[in-house]
């Protein structure tokens, strides 16, 4: 992906009012293609918090 187009990209996200953008780099993703996640909460995505996986909580697992 050229510098332009994630210029472009990251414009698109703020036009349409995404508040919170985290890039990431990966090689796990085929060049040019975008891998996007919901975020619904305060915890992070993918975080113990928000996976539940935080073993000390019993039920109440944080989100």
């Amino acid at each position: 992906m050229s510098e332009e187009e994630l210029v472009k990209m990251l414009d698109q996200m703020v036009d349409s009012e995404v508040s919170r953008i985290k890039v990431e780099i990966s090689d796990q993703v085929a060049e040019g293609e975008m891998v996007k996640r919901q975020h619904f909460g305060r915890c992070d995505v993918g975080s113990p918090f928000a996976t539940g996986a935080l073993g000390n909580f019993g039920e109440n697992r944080g989100c």
